[in-house]
C-alpha cells in the first residue's frame, strides 16, 4: 500500500489548491455518530437530485445499466471498483445506489479542499491515510464496516483522466482491501455512447453510461502479494474486455 502511495499518478487537470492535511493518531475514519449520519443522508439526497438527476442524466446523458447486479450488495462484503474518467464519476456511482449507504475512499489531501473537502467527508468520503500508523487504524475500521455489509468504493486507477478511452493501469489498494477483509469485488464500468440523430449537432462529448458487472472473487495465491496482483490483473482484464465490447469508443491499446 505504501508503494501505491509513492506511485500514485497525477490528475490530468488542475485541481483547486488544498491546504496541507495531517490526520490525528486516533482519527475516526468511519464516523458512527447518528447526527453526522443524519446530515450525511440529507447531503447525499441533495447531491443525488442536483448532481445525478439534473447534471448527470439531463446534461451528460448518464444511464445506469445492469442494475440487477446491485442485488449482490444485500448479502456479503463488497469492495466496489470503477474506472476514473470524470470528476463526478464516484459521486454518480454512489448516488445511483442511494439511499443505500456506501463509502468512497479519496486522497487524504482532498480534506484540505475549501468547502468541498467537508462536503466530500459528509457525503461518505473516507481519506486514505498517508502514514503506516493511520493505515493500521484505517484497515481495522474498514474491516468492521465491511462486516456490516456496507460497500466501499475504491477507484483503482487513482487519478482522474477526463474522458479517457479504456481502462488504465490499476494500483493494488482496492484488491488488498478485498483480500484482507474477505470481501468480493463488484466492478462498475463507465462506457461512452455517441449521440445520435439531432443530438449530434448539440453534444460534442459522448454520453456516459455506467454498467454494473457481476461480482469477482479474490484470486487466492501462495502469498498475499501474489493474491493482490492476481486479483488486480483479473479484474482489470474483465473491465477492459467489457469496456471494449460495450463502448462506442474503443481503446486503441486494448489487448484481449
Amino acid at each position: 500500500m505504501e508503494n501505491d502511495q509513492n506511485n500514485r499518478p497525477e490528475h490530468d487537470f488542475k485541481l483547486i489548491p488544498a491546504r496541507p492535511v495531517k490526520l490525528k493518531k486516533d482519527y475516526n475514519f468511519f464516523i458512527q455518530n447518528p447526527i453526522f449520519k443524519f446530515f450525511s443522508f440529507i447531503t447525499v439526497i441533495l447531491v443525488k437530485i442536483i448532481v445525478y438527476y439534473i447534471y448527470g442524466i439531463i446534461f451528460r446523458g448518464l444511464r445506469v445499466k445492469n442494475r440487477k447486479n446491485l442485488k449482490h450488495l444485500k448479502n456479503g462484503r463488497y469492495i466496489l471498483v470503477c474506472n476514473h474518467m470524470h470528476i463526478l464519476d464516484a459521486i454518480w456511482l454512489g448516488t445511483s445506489i442511494a439511499p443505500r449507504r456506501i463509502y468512497v475512499t479519496m486522497l487524504q489531501s482532498n480534506l484540505g479542499l475549501p468547502v468541498i473537502g467537508k462536503l466530500l467527508r459528509l457525503a461518505g468520503g473516507i481519506p486514505i491515510p498517508e502514514t503506516k500508523e493511520n493505515m493500521v487504524n484505517f484497515l481495522d475500521e474498514l474491516k468492521q464496516e465491511l462486516s456490516k455489509n456496507t460497500p466501499v468504493l475504491v477507484m483503482p486507477e487513482a487519478s482522474i483522466k477526463p474522458y479517457h478511452v479504456g481502462i488504465r493501469k490499476f494500483l493494488s489498494g482496492a484488491f488488498r482491501f478485498a483480500a484482507d477483509s474477505d470481501a468480493k469485488i463488484l466492478p462498475f464500468v463507465y462506457v461512452y455512447k455517441q449521440p445520435k440523430g439531432l443530438m449530434k449537432l448539440i453534444k460534442k462529448k459522448p454520453f456516459v453510461h455506467l454498467h454494473v458487472l457481476e461480482p469477482v472473487e479474490v484470486v487466492e495465491m501462495e502469498t498475499r502479494n501474489k493474491t493482490y496482483v492476481a486479483t488486480k490483473d483479473k479484474v482489470h482484464q474483465i473491465m477492459s474486455d467489457y469496456f471494449n465490447e460495450h463502448s462506442d469508443l474503443k481503446d486503441p491499446d486494448y489487448k484481449k
